[in-house]
């Protein structure tokens, strides 16, 4: 079952492209962050760029640009409540995570131009005492211990618990400091309690607290330019020589690097000659964050068709990071240090919204209609040091600290109707008004050069056409058209001044329409169940918001046009009692078709587009062999995940080269006895990453204003045991 249009229906009688896992799936596959689900998914890259805690979702090449600070475009959904945080997630005791791909705006909380992510956590069960309980060891020392409880309280209510804990050592060493970069130190609560306060009138309310410490995956440099060699430089010009920008004799807030390395040839030499997971930077990636949030969700049967849902959500998060955006030992910029030994980069988020639906059924069942309104603020603050020449004596330090306000307010409306036995038409329509504020705070650079505080209001349509048809009970086919957009905002973290005046503070909204027609089929092919769902799509983007890094910050603009056309298919058959096989595939062509934009000062032209492979997929088989007597199960899985070459900066064609990422494949395993001897324990091990492929799973495109383009690598392989007692 499935709620991508905000009602449970079966995943092959929706006319959308989704793609769900239900609690077993989550736990078969071993989905447990962000990166897992990207290779369950067709068509989702989950791109990683400061550190291995700025994640984005790309869903058919839409995507956010890092330190762009404009909307997501592909948003987050909690227990149906919109949020956003800053540390890699931990899913754990989930119902179902759903991957709803495509413009939205017609049913979710806020308008969005790629597609929605739902997590669901399991909710309390009324009149079940029942849990689990979790451990988990692995290698690179990692420990995760996990568990529910499920308390009824009598006939009115039910308390659920729910927590995990997961600390992990590092796997990129920093040879410069003596550290290992990419541990964990995770802490994740989460109490929920359902109160059925009459018949017809039920309310839930989830709070969750995390606690998020660790040391991030690290940026290292992987192409490093010449003086003059890339155009627009901030610090590189044929006037500035290397040696006044890399001067490692004179470092003073490490002095190791001056006995590492005798001249930045010298580094680029050593680094080369060191391991894939070996860096040299200057800091040690702290990352400290925190997090509250509260969902309430209340829900009351006006009648057997009809019903009021209220969805009120608060989401606090806080997080502190220090990132050396280069990635080289002797860094020209550092991002979290204002002054030496500052508290860094330090990220406040404060969400509040709450929905109003009235969902209802007529006509026999024909019609079925949702309408509603949305009231969303979100306040994000940011306290942005930058060192720039922080290893010399001339070292200069530039606070940029501003807050942003953003305010959303909606009305939607959304009915099905079934015209003929099997026809199904759908029309949906949602107005916006959104509200972007933009407030210099004390000390910033702006404030400082008498950029003041600025706003923008725009109110613009959403809207959902599609129309499905029953061939047989078992095949659906559908076509959809629909358009929304995401709002434009300002750069606050850009300082391009000419003249006391902020250049190009301001982007305007981004909007885009679809076409999409699709099968799903769910039933029996040669006696065997099966299923397959196709979805072939194409896509027109117009201001496409992206970001350019001429300065020592993203500084960003509208691309005028772009087009996004693909395949995606995902299919599964049961090839005997005891196999089953199946897999995804995406085919995305992405491109700007009018790539001009003016940004800043300058004009630049986009392409190829950024984090976006044209071909993905994954294969796996699961086979389950069950024991003689009550002596349990045995289940065996495999899955194989690859994807072509793709690129991390929207301008490699033109002023940032060297940014392709090539392709690669990645394989895991699980084994799993189930139920031991009639017990409730069941015991795994697992493997991911098999074959120890050396990736990228994004970068930093900076060789415009720092001359180096630096990489991220993703995580080695990791294996461990698992033991899990249910009651």
């Amino acid at each position: 079952m499935v709620t991508a249009r905000r009602r449970e229906e079966k995943l092959a009688d929706v006319p959308v492209a989704v793609e769900a896992f239900g609690n077993q799936a989550i736990n078969d596959r071993g989905i447990l962050t962000e990166a897992d689900l990207q290779s369950a998914t067709a068509g989702l890259t989950v791109r990683q760029t400061g550190s291995s805690n700025q994640t984005n979702f790309s869903l058919r090449g839409q995507s956010i640009d890092a330190f762009s600070f404009a909307s997501p475009a592909v948003l987050i959904y909690f227990n149906e409540f919109n949020t956003q945080g800053s540390s890699a997630s931990s899913f754990f005791d989930l119902e179902s995570i759903q991957v709803i791909k495509g413009p939205q705006g017609t049913l979710f909380g806020r308008n969005a131009t790629g597609g929605a992510v739902l997590y669901q956590s399991a909710a309390p069960k009324m009149g079940a005492f029942e849990g689990y309980g979790e451990v988990a060891y692995g290698n690179y020392n990692d420990r995760r211990i996990e568990g529910a409880v499920n308390v009824p309280l009598g006939d009115f209510g039910a308390f659920r618990l729910a927590a995990q804990y997961n600390k992990r050592d590092g796997f990129q060493r920093n040879l410069l400091l003596n550290i290992k970069h990419g541990s964990l130190d995770n802490l994740t609560i989460r109490p929920s309690l359902r109160l059925e306060l009459s018949d017809n009138l039920t309310n839930t309310t989830l709070f969750q607290y995390g606690r998020y410490r660790g040391r991030s995956t690290s940026l290292k440099a992987d192409r490093i330019f010449k003086v003059g060699e890339v155009n627009n430089g901030f610090l590189l010009s044929p006037a500035l020589p290397t040696a006044a920008v890399y001067q490692p004799g004179v470092q003073i807030t490490y002095p190791l690097v001056a006995n590492a390395f005798s001249s930045l040839d010298d580094y680029i030499e050593k680094t080369k000659n060191s391991g894939f997971y070996d860096t040299y930077t200057n800091t040690d990636a702290g990352h400290r964050a925190n997090q509250y949030m509260v969902v309430n969700t209340t829900t009351y049967d006006l009648s057997d068709d009809l019903t009021i849902k209220n969805i009120a959500g608060y989401n606090y998060v806080k997080s502190n990071d220090k990132t050396d955006v280069d990635g080289l030992p002797f860094t020209p910029l550092i991002v979290g240090f204002y002054p030496e030994n500052s508290l860094g980069y330090t990220y406040t988020d404060d969400q509040i919204s709450n929905e109003l639906q009235l969902q209802g059924k007529a006509f026999d069942g024909k019609l079925d209609c949702i309408l509603g309104a949305y009231f969303f603020h979100g306040m994000n603050r940011q306290n942005q040091p930058l060192g720039i020449f922080s290893d010399t004596p001339n070292a200069v330090y530039i606070l940029r600290t501003f807050q942003f306000d953003n305010y959303s307010k909606a009305l939607f409306g959304q009915a099905s109707y079934e015209v003929a036995t099997g026809l199904n038409f759908t029309a949906g329509a949602r107005y916006t008004w959104e509200l972007a504020k933009y407030k210099p705070l004390a000390g910033d650079i702006n404030a400082i050069l008498g950029v003041g505080p600025a706003e923008l209001k725009v109110s613009k349509p959403s809207w959902n056409l599609s129309i499905d048809y029953k061939v047989t009970p078992s095949l659906m086919i559908y076509a959809s058209q629909r358009g929304s957009w995401r709002t434009g905002g300002f750069n606050g973290t850009a300082f391009t001044v000419v003249d006391g005046v902020s250049l190009a503070n301001q982007y305007e909204p981004e909007t885009t329409y679809d076409f999409e027609l699709g099968a799903k089929f769910q039933g029996y092919v040669g006696g065997r169940r099966a299923s397959l769902n196709v979805a072939l799509f194409d896509q027109y983007i117009k201001n496409v918001i992206r970001a350019v890094y001429i300065d020592v910050s993203a500084v960003s603009g509208n691309v005028k046009k772009a087009r996004v056309s693909g395949a995606e298919v995902e299919g599964s058959i049961q090839l005997a009692d005891w196999l089953q096989v199946g897999g995804v595939f995406s085919y995305t062509d992405a491109r700007y078709t009018n790539p001009i934009a003016n940004v800043g000062s300058g004009q630049f032209g986009f392409g190829p587009y950024a984090d976006t492979p044209k071909y993905s997929g994954s294969a796996f088989f699961s086979a389950s062999f069950p024991l003689a007597g009550d002596g349990g199960e045995i289940a065996l899985r495999g899955d194989l995940y690859s994807q072509s070459k793709y690129y991390y900066s929207n301008l490699n064609a033109s002023i940032l080269p060297g940014t392709e990422v090539k392709g690669y494949t990645l394989a895991n395993a699980r084994l799993e006895w189930k139920k031991i001897q009639g017990s409730n324990v069941s015991v795994a091990t697992y493997v991911k990453n098999l074959t120890n492929e050396k990736y990228i799973v994004g970068g930093f495109a900076l060789g415009a204003v720092l001359g180096v383009q630096s990489v991220l690598p993703g995580v080695p392989r990791t294996y461990g045991a698992e033991v899990r007692f249910e009651f």
